[in-house]
């Protein structure tokens, strides 16, 4: 079967595994998760890295690689393993990421069984290698949650190590070596806006336009486990820096911000929502009371108000059950002859299933806090877990020449916010 990992960005997690791993310690992975500071509102259970050796099977299982997600292993039966995850905080958004590595001294068959506690299981599992190929697990090898009894896998291991994850993981050094492939193919501009919880750098890169050019805004990977919305916003972001006649002239005229990664430490601790400090970031546009947004809403306002440009559009990318685009209700480009409302209709050609759902900007996510704040179109355009690659990618790139139509023909002046809208879109403190 195909490869599921996008072809520009090869998963690095797989190139870690060139070492050979033995039933013995494999001490390979991220960072340590630390404590959270004293300030931290949320109680969060940090993840320990560590392996399961089961002697009488010749089988070990490890949440050691970034991304992984694993909180406990339990031997049923020869051959026969229920694993246990559990999310960083509660409650949570019902979002089961989990992530391990499974490694026995001779070739068998083994079943596990999902387990976690109080929630169902939600991604089809994908199996990767240490050659970097990714594969969905057959019908066969698969059986979904059902009649009260768990999601259970049937998979042949051995000596050489299986991964079994609920996406083909994308961590840190992926974005950044996504950004520098953006860079070898036009000049950006690429800085450090800010760092994470545990100081993990805060990426940022930008394009086109001149001075007092308007601002295209792009955000992404917010909530840890949105894979599928990180492939989109690469797909969408290479259209618009793509060497054509129609991405060369929409670069004169308008730049475009890009901040890929928002949670890094969630993605490296395989969390299924937030931070390190237990918060939903895509909650936090008002309070600014994490690192991260309180860094990246600081370096909008000095890229748009502080230089003096009008924010165009702004669109921030994620993942859910299926494609759908979250849009703000009192925003008035949402009208059939406006910016957003063209788009949509734009959009749909393409995915003619595609629903809008508007609600009203009063919650701290991003879209209204970018609306209230800058006047803009704001979306948030959540891609579905089970998106084929081809199509997602079709879609985002069918979504970045829309868009970029759109904005030439409609020019780039940003609307007023509307009455009262301000006091909901402050500026960090």
């Amino acid at each position: 079967m195909a490869s599921l990992a996008r072809r520009r960005v090869l998963p690095r997690l797989c190139l870690l595994l060139v070492a050979a791993c033995t039933l013995s310690a494999c001490a390979i992975g991220g960072r340590p998760a630390s404590t959270p500071g004293p300030d931290a509102e949320v109680a969060i259970a940090v993840q320990e890295r560590r392996e399961w050796v089961f002697h009488e099977d010749g089988v070990r299982f490890d949440n050691h690689l970034p991304a992984a997600r694993l909180n406990a292993v339990t031997r049923v039966a020869a051959q026969h393993y229920l694993v246990t995850v559990t999310p960083e905080t509660e409650p949570v958004n019902p979002s089961p990421w989990y992530g391990f590595r499974v490694v026995t001294t001779r070739p068998q068959t083994l079943r596990i069984d999902f387990d976690y506690p109080g929630y169902r299981h939600r991604y089809h599992p994908k199996l990767g290698s240490g050659d970097g190929r990714w594969r969905e697990a057959s019908a066969r090898e698969f059986v979904p949650e059902r009649d009260g009894r768990p999601a259970r896998l049937q998979v042949e291991a051995g000596p050489q190590p299986l991964l079994v994850f609920a996406q083909p993981p994308l961590v840190p050094d992926d974005f950044e070596a996504w950004i520098d492939s953006i860079g070898r193919t036009l000049p950006i501009e690429h800085s450090v806006f800010g760092r994470s919880v545990q100081g993990r750098p805060l990426h940022l890169f930008e394009f086109g336009g001149s001075d007092g050019s308007p601002l295209l805004i792009v955000i992404g990977r917010q909530h840890p486990p949105e894979n599928t919305g990180s492939q989109a916003l690469f797909g969408f972001v290479e259209t618009l820096a793509a060497d054509t006649p129609q991405a060369r002239a929409f670069r004169e005229r308008v730049r475009t911000v890009v901040v890929p990664l928002v949670n890094p430490d969630g993605i490296v601790e395989g969390h299924w929502r937030s931070n390190l400090h237990g918060k939903d970031l895509n909650r936090d546009w008002g309070p600014f009371d994490e690192p991260e947004t309180r860094a990246l809403a600081q370096a909008l306002l000095v890229r748009s108000e502080g230089a003096g440009r009008r924010v165009a559009f702004a669109i921030d990318f994620h993942s859910t059950f299926r494609d759908v685009l979250y849009t703000v209700a009192e925003d008035p480009s949402r009208r059939l002859d406006g910016v957003l409302g063209q788009w949509i209709a734009a959009m749909r050609t393409q995915s003619p299933g595609l629903e809008e759902k508007a609600y009203a900007a009063t919650s701290s996510v991003f879209k209204n806090w970018a609306w209230c704040r800058f006047g803009a179109p704001a979306v948030t355009y959540e891609v579905g877990d089970a998106t084929s690659a081809d199509a997602l990618d079709a879609l985002s790139r069918h979504a970045a020449g829309s868009l970029m139509a759109l904005l030439d023909a409609t020019g780039t002046d940003a609307a007023p916010a509307a009455p009262g809208c301000e006091a909901a879109a402050p500026a960090p403190g």
